[in-house]
């Protein structure tokens, strides 16, 4: 199955697994929940998925790769102790608590929650000395002495041994004790998701190209060729980063990420044919309505791969923006949340006092997000927001406490910068639509209803934080292309019905 089938398998098989009854009794006992493991090869996001599914359910999530234990730090060191046994006193062999055990306690103590994921990476790599221990974890939950807490989930990944030389195959009554999806590379799945997290339109647009490129790896006299979806999203990230400050990009940086020379030099070399698309193409003049007849004209007149790269450009404008005002109505949602919990406090002779905690217990949430570095970026960013708009509430409050004029209260001072704050946001929603009908329009003069529409409607609607925006604040020309274009889909695919009855 691909990424996407996977998560839905997973995030299914945890949510079971934590489902509990009326009397608050686990619906499957925690000695019968089978530990997941995901079969693919490497650099298809199956740690990714896993710890994504456990932010998204509020939960615990704890990583480790086998291959970096020991026997001795999985199973604790042994020590002697005494103990009576029938009126006798015998020394007896006991272990310390194991590394990978004292983590899952260490994350309770730490989040307060007592639910969560257990993930060991290339499980099918543990050493000689370590797999008995493994195998006696994975089928009764204890390493030695110590069992893993009720309401951990195990969930396990590795490599098929064509990709690991050091993976071994699991024996057949073990895996007849495991729950074991098995994942494939899917280029498609993967194009939405990348989309949908802000991958480099270059990237996106060069994989639509050329779909073989996607994932390769192989083993060659000069070293193995290793290119994946993680090394896509890695180079993603350092592409950005690079534009940003201003710094070429030149092939011995691709190569560092595509493993593949001959790979790797073909993307250097569209990477700067796709920069002058998008010096050529002014899409802050596209999504302002002012695209101009030269630019409509050479748009109309492009080849395909030229057409695709707009299209990525415009989506990459869109999706960003639309994330970003996502990011700031969460901020301030959990503002407006905080303020009426604490109306009467804000209200009270001591109202500015209750300002200044609010203010600093938001800056020490996002400092420690951003230290930790653990949650997505999207929680990173609306944690940093939120202790922003926090600070200018702060400033306003300390302003109304020297002066005590404009205001009766350090709630109705409060108010003002928060609602400074929704007035600019609502600027904003308005500017995102307006550029996604800038956007349609665009197109639609272009291309129609044509496959750089389809291309441009679909890749938004697999975006949830998109169609949460469309949701919450409409597109009219967005829902009518979307419809239009659901029904063309539908066409083609009875077309295509009928052409495989036809050769029966």
């Amino acid at each position: 199955m691909n990424i996407k089938q996977a998560t839905e398998q997973v995030e299914g098989a945890i949510r079971a697994y934590l489902s509990r009854d009326e009397h608050g009794i686990l619906r499957i006992p925690f000695e019968m929940q089978r530990p997941l493991i995901l079969m693919g090869p490497p650099g298809i996001g199956k740690t990714a998925i896993v710890a994504q599914i456990a932010e998204r359910l509020g939960i615990n999530f704890v990583s480790y790769s086998i291959t970096h234990h020991t026997r001795q730090s999985a199973l604790g060191l042994p020590y002697i102790d005494d103990d009576e046994f029938g009126g006798r006193s015998y020394k007896v062999s006991r272990y310390t608590m194991s590394e990978i055990i004292a983590a899952t306690h260490d994350a309770i103590e730490e989040s307060g929650i007592t639910e969560g994921v257990l993930f060991l990476d290339e499980v099918n790599c543990a050493s000689e000395t370590l797999a008995p221990a493994m195998l006696q974890f994975l089928q009764y939950k204890t390493f030695g002495q110590h069992r893993l807490p009720q309401g951990w989930i195990i969930v396990c990944a590795g490599n098929p041994p064509e990709y690991n030389r050091a993976a071994r195959d699991f024996d057949p009554a073990m895996m007849d004790r495991m729950k074991k999806i098995d994942i494939e590379p899917d280029l498609d799945v993967w194009m939405d998701y990348a989309v949908a997290h802000g991958v480099h339109p270059s990237i996106t647009t060069y994989l639509a190209n050329k779909p073989k490129n996607f994932y390769k790896v192989r083993a060659a006299v000069s070293g193995a060729r290793i290119v994946t979806a993680r090394g896509w999203e890695d180079l993603s990230r350092m592409l950005v980063a690079y534009e940003h400050e201003g710094m070429g990009i030149s092939q011995a940086l691709v190569a560092q990420y595509l493993q593949d020379g001959e790979i790797a030099e073909d993307f250097s070399l569209y990477y700067d044919l796709f920069a002058k698309y998008h010096d050529d193409y002014k899409v802050g003049d596209i999504l302002a309505g002012n695209a101009g007849h030269a630019i409509e004209r050479r748009a109309r007149m492009a080849p395909f791969d030229e057409r695709v790269a707009l299209v990525n450009l415009l989506l990459d404008a869109l999706v960003a923006e639309t994330h970003d005002v996502e990011a700031t109505e969460g901020a301030l949602r959990a503002v407006r949340v905080e303020l009426a919990g604490n109306k009467e406090e804000l209200e009270g002779y001591d109202g500015v006092s209750c300002v200044e905690r609010l203010a600093e217990s938001a800056r020490k949430s996002a400092e420690e997000a951003l230290a930790k570095g653990g949650s997505s970026a999207a929680a990173q960013r609306v944690t940093v927001e939120k202790a922003q708009v926090w600070e200018q509430i702060r400033s306003q409050a300390a302003q109304w406490a020297t002066t005590r004029s404009g205001a009766e209260n350090a709630f109705a001072a409060a108010r003002e910068p928060f609602n400074e704050a929704a007035r600019s946001l609502a600027a904003r929603v308005g500017a995102a639509s307006a550029h996604l009908d800038a956007a349609l329009a665009f197109l639609d003069l272009c291309y129609g209803d044509g496959q750089e529409m389809l291309i441009f409607a679909s890749h938004l609607a697999v975006d949830p934080v998109f169609m949460r925006f469309v949701s919450a604040h409409g597109s009219e020309a967005f829902v009518q292309h979307s419809q239009t274009l659901m029904f063309h889909e539908r066409g083609l695919d009875l077309l295509r019905e009928v052409d495989e009855l036809q050769k029966l």
